[in-house]
């Protein structure tokens, strides 16, 4: 009896290691692109945790307590603020503005100063607005509420960078011969401030 040998169909294996060098190079390219993808967020990440360490280390100011107010011969209002970063500030300037609470009339006072030397972590700084006696008499029995914008600049010398903070108050005045307490200014109230700004052309974020 004759046996026959048949040979495979031409070119089957060929095709087939073809085929598994594609997807080899699929699967090789998509493994690829998995790592870039994966170091790209890793360095997204730390970039981004890099610099909430910024903002969490810069100086910042807070009032270190309730504004001082003072109606002897003339009205003061005395401000004390204190670094709670801790990066120190150096250059800081500010700039006041106090004004009616009725929105009307030009500012009663609108003031800058500078200090010069460097305030470290922890240190405070004390601002004083002084009124004139013509402006506000400080003998009177009621005097009506006023607002006050204090405007901070300075730099962190670490991180080579400036920063500004506005602080929006709001002293309520004398009631029947009663100081009355200093606060925060509303969201509401702050919307007519910026108004009032806007109308008096006063921008507290520009020095002279």
């Amino acid at each position: 009896m004759a046996i026959r040998i048949t040979e495979g169909e031409p070119g089957l294996g060929k095709i087939s290691n073809e085929r598994f060098m594609k997807w080899s190079s699929v699967i090789a390219t998509m493994a690829t692109t998995v790592i870039a993808l994966t170091a790209l967020i890793t360095v997204y990440l730390t970039i981004t945790a890099w610099k909430v360490q910024q903002n969490t280390s810069r100086p910042y100011f807070v009032l270190k307590e309730s504004p001082i107010v003072d109606l002897n011969n003339e009205l003061s209002l005395e401000l004390k603020f204190n670094n709670v970063g801790v990066h120190p500030a150096v250059n800081l300037s500010s700039e006041t503005i106090v004004f009616d609470d009725r929105l009307s009339g030009n500012p009663i006072h609108h003031d800058e100063s500078a200090i010069v030397n460097e305030i470290s972590k922890d240190a405070s700084s004390s601002l004083v607005m002084i009124i004139p006696s013509d402006e506000i008499n400080p003998k009177q029995t009621n005097i009506n509420a006023q607002y006050v914008v204090v405007d901070l600049q300075y730099d962190d010398p670490i991180l080579s960078k400036s920063f500004n903070q506005t602080i929006y108050m709001k002293w309520n005045g004398v009631l029947e011969g009663k100081l009355q307490p200093t606060v925060h200014v509303r969201v509401e109230e702050k919307a007519k401030i910026l108004e009032y700004f806007k109308k008096h052309d006063i921008d507290p974020k520009i020095r002279s």
